[in-house]
């Protein structure tokens, strides 16, 4: 709806759906957890609405007061809290001038809130002096970083930029302060030269180019620009919660509430559940949709889905049961996915809503169906008995494997990073040469095989082994040197997107062990990920 209409009606959808709620507070809110799958300029233009009277004004202005006030501008300089406004909070400033007026006089409030009384940083008598330095700024950046040539008939005159002493001169006045001084202007007039205030045009422009940088950067560059993205992604969650923790949310129990109304239990409980069911299935979908990544994340969430089927058990909700359950389908089938060894349960598992005709998910309906407290408690007791069997199911060798992981790792500069994969397990190591395709130059390496990716390092005197390179297993291709020679023999090659090169071992025994352990190693991971994504389309279908 947002993509062929606008923000405005896809959010007028969502509130017409009690999915989310018409005040300002939580629509801000929304606004601000969902701003990177949003369009910076929509965005943008969405803040600046104004309204056609003095109570639809007064709405939108909460709704950007409350967006803006969950951000800190505390011990900021104008000029840097504005930097950081337009830069990192997920909108782009529109055209229309009245509605980049009301966005940053919603700034200029929020900023006079955070920074009032601090004379050094914010040497201002009121917040409309905020406003116009605010304006100032932003003009300057636009006069000082804009193209330097225009167009007039045929030819191309030299425009002249704001020079330091017209920018001092046009906000002479603006304040009595006298901490608002000439060097205080001076020192912003410098910093906005110096350093634009570049804006982002949106999300996809930005992961194309970290993308690009990581194929052709080195192992170490891709990761800091990773950390980075992750950085500037979880502080905008950061000052949501810091926003949010202004406000006092009381929290009654179910007691206090039915002595205060004289409502029924029951009734008070459903009614709160269908409010907030969504919110808990949303997080458990997140975690489900993130498992191949991090299966350890969906085993800390199987107590809240065991929690949420035996409460919509409890007071027979029968459509949030239903939701929930589809979950639970989603889980076995994963933690099946990964126990699975052939490809036949794969396929069976593709089928849609197939998890329906499971004797687990019969007997769990059948007493459902009963609508009896005692049907109630035996589907409480098998709900519990299926987790039990789903948990069991997820257990293996993993304590073993992760010590003996972490004792390879040990010998590796920066080796705790392969310990991010929690499904990564170690395999087998030695030290072969390297012949370079390129070059003819060769070199002994300690090869390490894991059962995702080949690493080959070099270990300098009194030192751990530094990384020179890891390849995903998926893509690499062996390949056999012909000929009788005893130095043939003990040679292949490894062919790889990234690099190929020779690799010779100490005699042909050895070879052929290396070549027998990568190659059945690349295809037990080819085929993890064949069941890991047939276990995601077969996920989409249940939820479908």
């Amino acid at each position: 709806i947002m993509k062929k209409k606008s923000l405005k009606k896809a959010l007028d959808y969502l509130i017409a759906c009690n999915f989310l709620a018409p005040s300002p507070r939580d629509i801000a809110s929304f606004l601000r957890l969902h701003m990177a799958k949003m369009d910076p300029g929509v965005l943008g233009d969405y803040l600046g609405e104004g309204g056609k009277d003095g109570t639809e004004v007064e709405y939108w202005n909460l709704i950007r007061f409350n967006y803006v006030r969950a951000i800190s501008f505390v011990g900021m300089n104008v000029e840097q809290a504005l930097r950081h406004f337009l830069t990192n909070c997920g909108f782009r400033l529109p055209g229309e001038a009245q509605k980049i007026d009301r966005i940053m006089t919603t700034f200029s409030q929020c900023y006079w809130e955070d920074n009032a009384g601090d004379r050094q940083r914010c040497p201002y008598r009121d917040q409309d002096t905020v406003f116009l330095i605010a304006f100032a700024i932003i003009m300057l950046n636009t006069d000082l970083h804009k193209s330097t040539h225009h167009r007039s008939g045929n030819s191309r005159k030299q425009r002249k930029k704001m020079t330091k002493t017209e920018f001092l001169n046009n906000l002479r006045g603006v304040d009595v302060s006298e901490e608002l001084s000439r060097d205080y202007l001076a020192n912003i007039y410098d910093s906005i030269e110096a350093y634009p205030i570049v804006i982002e045009h949106g999300p996809t422009q930005r992961i194309f180019r970290s993308g690009h940088r990581s194929q052709e950067g080195s192992f170490s560059d891709d990761l800091h620009n990773k950390v980075k993205t992750f950085v500037k992604s979880s502080k905008p969650a950061e000052e949501l919660l810091r926003g949010m923790s202004v406000h006092e949310f009381p929290f009654y129990t179910l007691g206090n509430v039915c002595d205060r109304t004289g409502g029924d239990a029951r009734i008070l409980s459903t009614q709160a559940v269908k409010l907030t069911w969504h919110h808990f299935h949303s997080i458990i979908k997140t975690t489900l949709d993130a498992a191949d990544v991090d299966p350890t994340g969906m085993d800390s969430c199987l107590d809240i889905l065991k929690h949420a089927l035996c409460v919509t058990v409890q007071l027979d909700m029968r459509v949030e049961f239903s939701a929930f359950v589809a979950q639970l389908a989603r889980v076995k089938l994963f933690k099946g996915g990964q126990r699975s060894k052939g490809r036949e349960s794969s396929k069976r598992s593709m089928a849609q809503k197939a998890y329906k005709q499971e004797d687990w998910h019969v007997e769990l309906q059948k007493a459902i169906n009963l609508g009896t407290a005692s049907g109630r408690s035996d589907a409480i007791e098998q709900i519990s008995k299926i987790f039990k069997e789903v948990r069991l199911s997820g257990q293996d060798d993993t304590p073993t494997r992760k010590g003996f992981m972490q004792s390879v790792v040990r010998r590796i500069e920066n080796g705790q990073l392969l310990l991010n994969d929690p499904a990564r397990s170690f395999i087998r190591e030695g030290d072969l040469i390297k012949k370079s395709n390129r070059t003819g130059r060769s070199a002994t390496y300690r090869f390490f095989l894991f059962s995702d990716v080949l690493i080959y390092a070099k270990k300098a005197p009194h030192s751990k082994y530094k990384i020179h390179e890891q390849l995903p297993l998926h893509l690499i291709k062996i390949v056999d040197i012909e000929g009788t020679k005893k130095q043939v023999q003990r040679t292949f090659e490894i062919r790889h997107p990234r690099k190929s090169f020779l690799v010779m071992t100490a005699d042909a025994r050895e070879r052929d062990t290396w070549v027998d352990m990568i190659q059945t190693t690349a295809r037990a991971d080819l085929e993890r990920k064949a069941r890991l994504e047939g276990a995601r389309m077969a996920s989409e279908a249940v939820n479908r």
